[in-house]
């Protein structure tokens, strides 16, 4: 978690980030920018979801300076705890707290995929109990530090993570693997994929766990989840390889058998097509990791 604290006219950007970032705006007001998208305006008690923070920006008007928030940066402004910007002192402080998801780096695009890449959350709007309480706790914690807050925090970060997922899976536009479990059809065979991930799924075989035919599922797969299904099972097979790869002692033959491919050879020419090298070589990078 960090907290930053700005006066005046004043401009920021956030690095690039290792896992999706979570920003909570305590006091005042700012505008905010993803990358090159659309600016959004922010006021006390609202919170964003980044996704994929490559180059997230705070700002208090249009035309201000960005500076990037980089390490020297925040050692020259940093006090207390806090980053301080702009003109202390002029007119009422924006304070935003901000906090990163870690994720495991083995399969951290598929989470980007499954992310959308921002959600904003308005004070005045009707999110529900249990999301109301979490940033409650969130912000309790963030401003009075205690013993094993940075825990909590943390913990809770992961919570309201997921609580804000289920909130967006029913008003997603944009396709991704979220937007896929939120149609219960579509779910089902997603499901199935995950769960058996070995098998040699065909559009029939899943169309009917889905309860469709196979025409009706292959568009609607495609469309929901931005992949036909025989390439998202394929997607699939890699993240567990990679991670089983990463992670356990199993053999290549056994790795190869866990996924859905008939010998080592098979499964090391598809890794390597799709990956950009041999499943030996991956390994021995994840060690050097």
């Amino acid at each position: 978690m960090g907290s930053m604290a700005a006066f005046g006219g004043w401009g920021i950007k956030v690095p690039p980030q290792p896992g999706p970032m979570l920003y909570f705006v305590m006091e005042g007001s700012a505008l905010f920018r993803a990358g090159e998208g659309e600016t959004t305006g922010l006021s006390a008690g609202d919170f964003v979801l980044s996704g994929n923070p490559i180059a997230d920006s705070f700002f208090s008007r249009p035309g201000e300076k960005i500076v990037l928030s980089d390490d020297d940066f925040k050692a020259r402004h940093l006090a207390d705890g806090e980053i301080i910007i702009g003109n202390v002192g002029e007119g009422s402080a924006t304070r935003i707290v901000g906090g990163c998801i870690l994720c495991d780096p083995t399969n951290a695009d598929l989470l980007s995929e499954l992310l959308p890449r921002l959600v904003h959350v308005k004070v005045g709007e009707g999110i529900g109990a249990r999301l109301g309480g979490l940033i409650s706790y969130i912000r309790d914690e963030a401003e009075n530090a205690r013993v094993g807050s940075d825990l909590i925090l943390s913990r809770l970060l992961e919570v309201l993570l997921i609580e804000t997922l289920r909130r967006e899976a029913s008003r997603l536009l944009h396709p991704g693997m979220l937007r896929g479990l939120s149609d219960p059809q579509l779910a089902r065979a997603i499901g199935d994929i995950h769960s058996d991930v070995r098998r040699g799924w065909t559009i029939a075989d899943l169309a009917q766990r889905a309860g469709m035919s196979r025409s009706a599922f292959a568009r609607r797969f495609s469309e929901a989840v931005g992949l036909a299904p025989v390439e998202y099972l394929l997607r699939w097979r890699m993240a567990v390889a990679k991670d089983a790869l990463r992670y356990s002692r199993c053999s290549l033959e056994e790795i190869a058998e866990k996924v859905g491919y008939r010998s080592a050879s098979a499964f090391s020419t598809a890794f390597s097509q799709r990956v950009g090298c041999p499943p030996s070589e991956y390994a021995k990078m994840s060690l050097a990791t």
